[in-house]
């Protein structure tokens, strides 16, 4: 059985013991600290949710998203916090509150690691270094593993580089975020699945590392106490369920909120899929509340959704909680569980908006626009700047470049530290693209093809 001392390490990553209690701030609030004020985090302003540059004003960003599911996140936390206390028989160091501002860090930074275009993004960088020309030169001369990272190139793994390696002005371990927040945030606490390897993997398409940061993740689960499940795979942190919750419970909402409000969907047809999460809920005898009192006094259209969302969300955060409580022996021991929405009375109405939203709003219209703008302007770059660093490997150190590729070369930062071994600039090319926002790979994309 894990143990929650373990679990809520506050030693930080590259450090050998636990920084001094500040009177002031926990160890989790100086995470969140660290996340929000990171360039990382502040470029999910300009990185699509759904709809993209396609999109409002109104709707979210990845930026917006990730502070609205560190606050469900929070609320996750601080709901299971005194029912986790009570369930041991031994003394754990934290409080109801400090397990509330674990998931809300690792809530918080759960998207950092998104590219431009996001799961779009992904994509696109996947098809680029599995089918193109280029692409496959590159990969011709890196190892198996290194091979099926760029194929199936994943966000969580790059987020979990973001945080341990590439933020922050300290040397070593990134923004040196404690062992707890690290291992929360970890929804997919394994490498790539390598074709004919000798491990599969819990989610085929879906990693937490690179090979690169095996070792650093080994560092943070030996610290909490995973179980380990193989080489280079262990159980999931029990908090990272309510992290997976946190994010489950806002995007499926407010993606409908969203697109009625771009008028995707039909106010009605919005009303329809929201009101299924509260629709047979009785009034409240203990407080009096009656939901369908307080709805018959809404006349317009945006304060209706608004209350609708805030009731459905409501109802999933507690649905997921009390999963949770009823799960937490198994997930102590490190045994797998299904995501928990999936195991809520209200799953039947989150499938129903899943299906309605790949119909109307992830492949529609306005969606395949940005898409299209995303393979586009993605291949350009990568075509670009990977031509340009395979022969700069090529010719090696000291070699004066063709004048387009050292033109083109002198607009990506820190491109002349770039090591000349190709498994260390593939990481860096890959990092600096997936670090763009959405109208900076755009103009970038612009300026290459002239």
């Amino acid at each position: 059985m894990m143990n929650w001392n373990s679990l809520l390490s506050r030693k930080r990553l590259a450090k050998t013991t636990a920084d001094p209690e500040l009177p002031h701030r926990s160890a989790y609030e100086i995470d969140i600290d660290r996340i929000t004020f990171t360039t990382s985090f502040r470029r999910l302003a300009d990185k699509q949710q759904v709809h993209g540059i396609g999109g409002s004003d109104y709707v979210r960003s990845r930026l917006t998203h990730s502070m609205e599911a560190a606050r469900v996140g929070r609320s996750l936390g601080m709901w299971v916090g005194p029912a986790i206390l009570r369930s041991v028989d031994y003394e754990v160091k934290a409080t109801p509150a400090d397990i509330g501002h674990v998931v809300a860090a690792a809530s918080l930074a759960h998207d950092v690691g998104t590219p431009c275009f996001a799961h779009t993004g992904e994509d696109v960088i996947s098809d680029w270094f599995a089918d193109s020309a280029i692409g496959q030169r590159i990969r011709a001369g890196l190892s198996d593993v290194e091979q099926a990272e760029l194929c199936k190139f994943e966000a969580n793994a790059q987020g979990f580089r973001v945080l341990t390696r590439l933020q922050g002005w300290r040397g070593v371990g990134g923004l040196q975020l404690t062992a707890a927040t690290l291992g929360a945030g970890a929804k997919y606490p394994w490498g790539v699945e390598v074709p004919n390897g000798p491990l599969k993997r819990p989610h085929k398409r879906k990693y937490g590392f690179f090979g690169c940061e095996q070792d650093v993740f080994a560092e943070v689960a030996t610290e909490v106490g995973l179980v380990e499940k193989g080489p280079g795979a262990w159980c999931r942190h029990p908090l990272a369920y309510l992290v997976e919750a946190a994010d489950d419970a806002c995007y499926h909402v407010v993606d409908i909120e969203d697109a009625a409000k771009m008028r995707m969907l039909s106010f009605e047809h919005a009303e329809d899929l929201l009101l299924a999460f509260i629709r047979d809920d009785k009034p409240d005898t203990a407080t009096g509340k009656d939901w369908e009192a307080d709805y018959k006094t809404l006349e317009d259209e945006d304060r209706k959704l608004i209350f609708l969302r805030a009731q459905a969300i409501d109802r999933l955060v507690r649905d997921a909680a009390e999963i949770f409580l009823e799960r937490l022996p198994q997930l102590m021991a490190g045994e797998f569980c299904h995501p928990l929405l999936t195991l809520s009375a209200r799953a039947p109405a989150l499938r129903r908006i899943e299906q309605v939203s790949h119909e109307r709003i992830y492949r529609g219209q306005q969606r395949c626009e940005t898409d299209i703008i995303a393979a586009r302007t993605i291949t350009t770059l990568l075509d670009a700047y990977g031509e340009a660093l395979l022969d700069r490997e090529k010719l090696g150190p000291g070699a004066k470049l063709p004048r387009r590729w050292a033109s083109l070369l002198e607009t990506m930062p820190e491109s002349r530290q770039l090591p000349y071994e190709r498994a260390g600039w593939v990481r860096g090319l890959l990092d600096y693209v997936a670090g763009m926002t959405d109208r900076f790979a755009i103009r970038q994309a612009q300026l290459i093809a002239g």
